[in-house]
């Protein structure tokens, strides 16, 4: 068995207002005409290779009635997020999971089951001093094609419901999978203590060590060294597949007496 980990990224609209002039504004709740939705939402399931979308032309009859109608994307992803034990967005603790939960409680539907973060914005601010933290300059320092290039306007025709942009902006959005798929395989070797550990869904005997990485979950560990805390040692391992360390979270036990 292997965790079900989620990438997926949405595309959301603007918020339609009337102001006073273009520049920084203090504008008021009631003079907001639009609120912000969803044009729609990519993701796919860590280790297959087809990815998946789904978006607001989905539903002819609810676009043709309301183009700003993003019911049937809201509640397809609530089914989706649902049968998740992580879910890995880029800045996804501070945008994609708040945004998609005031659409959950905004469509009346119950909250999700809790499920783990692997943020890859967080992550590669973590360890990592990238002069960018960006998902398109991540991904183009680490090989990867990088996101796709919009045409002139592009939010502004999905806003009006044009089905052309719409559906260019799906493939937007699945370009940015691939980015991001490409960015949490490479950045989750350097993970410590990773929060979803590959371990805990291995059929095998206990006495087996599994790479806790959750992108490999391989046996093949070799012993290297020892980790040391100022009261303890412990075992550590280097995985051959994926070049991540780990060690075992019982302590070595030699039979002396330490001090503090």
């Amino acid at each position: 068995m292997k965790p079900k980990i989620l990438i997926w990224d949405v595309e959301s609209s603007y918020i339609e207002c009337r102001t006073f002039g273009v520049r920084l504004q203090n504008i008021l709740p009631q003079n907001i005409t639009q609120d912000k939705h969803l044009f729609c939402v990519c993701y796919k399931w860590y280790g297959e290779s087809k990815t998946h979308s789904i978006s607001i032309l989905d539903d002819p009859k609810r676009f043709k009635k309301d183009h700003h109608d993003d019911y049937h994307v809201v509640k397809h992803m609530h089914g989706i997020l649902s049968q998740a034990h992580a879910h890995v967005a880029h800045y996804g603790d501070g945008f994609d999971m708040p945004l998609i939960q005031e659409r959950f409680i905004c469509h009346g539907l119950p909250p999700i089951p809790k499920i783990i973060s692997l943020d890859t914005c967080k992550i590669a601010k973590k360890y990592f001093k990238f002069t960018s933290y960006k998902l398109d300059f991540i991904a183009q320092k680490l090989g990867h094609i990088g996101k796709l290039v919009n045409p002139t306007n592009l939010w502004n025709k999905c806003f009006d419901g044009d089905e052309k942009a719409l559906q260019r902006m799906v493939r937007y959005c699945k370009r940015d999978i691939s980015a991001l798929c490409h960015i949490f395989e490479r950045l989750m070797p350097y993970v410590k203590n990773n929060p979803l550990n590959a371990g805990l869904f291995h059929e095998g005997g206990e006495n087996s060590p599994v790479c806790p990485n959750p992108t490999c979950g391989s046996h093949d560990l070799i012993k290297r060294g020892y980790e040391y805390t100022r009261v303890n040692k412990y075992q550590r391992y280097k995985c051959r597949v994926c070049g991540s360390w780990s060690n075992e979270r019982t302590a070595v036990r030699e039979g002396r007496v330490m001090l503090k």
